[in-house]
């Protein structure tokens, strides 16, 4: 989903979370946008239906913050924490 729809969605207040989770070892972080039902949304590139990959978790957060969260939930395996973003 673009990150416009997500804009969208979060002013609905369709979302209950955001997640930065990491794609591999020193190759970047994904954000998923979690629902009140549970389901997952994913963010996307503009040009294509691929996900879209940052290289830093900055980078992430930053994105997270333009679409309106205050708190971005943060995963490495078991490892969990919250990042304050706004």
């Amino acid at each position: 989903m673009q990150e416009k729809e997500i804009r969208l969605l979060f002013k609905a207040g369709v979302f209950e979370s955001c997640q930065a989770i990491p794609i591999a070892m020193s190759r970047g972080w994904t954000l998923k946008f979690i629902t009140h039902n549970q389901e997952v949304v994913t963010l996307n590139l503009q040009r294509s239906a691929t996900e879209r990959e940052f290289k830093s978790l900055d980078g992430a957060a930053a994105v997270a913050r333009r679409v309106g969260f205050d708190w971005l939930n943060v995963q490495i395996g078991e490892l969990k924490w919250r990042e304050k973003v706004a």
